[in-house]
């Protein structure tokens, strides 16, 4: 049952996650910024098109590892592997939740709009909190598994 309602909402991160990308996509200029300096002036910019399909080789490479090593884990009879293979779809969905996170903020910092970008720290740091309560779930129900057994 927990395996379902992890892969639900790692296919519920995908669609949001695809949505976050055209929409973020749409939005950007040709000359797509990428990288700033100390001072925050425009060091390295790329393509439109370069952008779009490294951007969707990244995701679609990290989302069939995660998927791939949690199906062939899960095929495995021990205990650890079950608990492994659901930590992995869940970590999959916080990875969505920070690229998507990644997304948003490539299209605010090419947008025509000033924007304080100190104001969007928070989504970068939930994404950070969200994979240190993952990590120490998954540490906690190691050790549990290990002590019941």
């Amino acid at each position: 049952m927990t395996f379902k309602i992890i892969n639900a909402l790692r296919i519920i991160s995908l669609i949001v996650l695809t949505l976050v990308f055209f929409i973020a996509y749409a939005g950007l200029p040709e000359q797509v910024l990428v990288l700033l300096n100390n001072d925050g002036s425009p060091t390295r910019y790329v393509d439109k098109d370069y952008f779009f399909y490294g951007s969707l080789l990244v995701l679609l490479v990290t989302n069939l590892l995660f998927y791939v090593l949690a199906n062939l884990l899960a095929k495995s009879v021990t205990k650890q592997a079950a608990v492994s293979s659901r930590y992995i779809l869940s970590l999959s969905i916080i990875v969505n939740i920070f690229f998507s996170v990644a997304l948003t903020f490539m299209a605010i910092l090419n947008g025509q709009e000033n924007f304080d970008y100190d104001s969007f720290a928070p989504f970068i740091y939930l994404s950070l909190g969200l994979f240190i309560v993952w990590l120490l779930a998954y540490l906690f129900s190691l050790a549990k598994l290990k002590k019941n057994v």
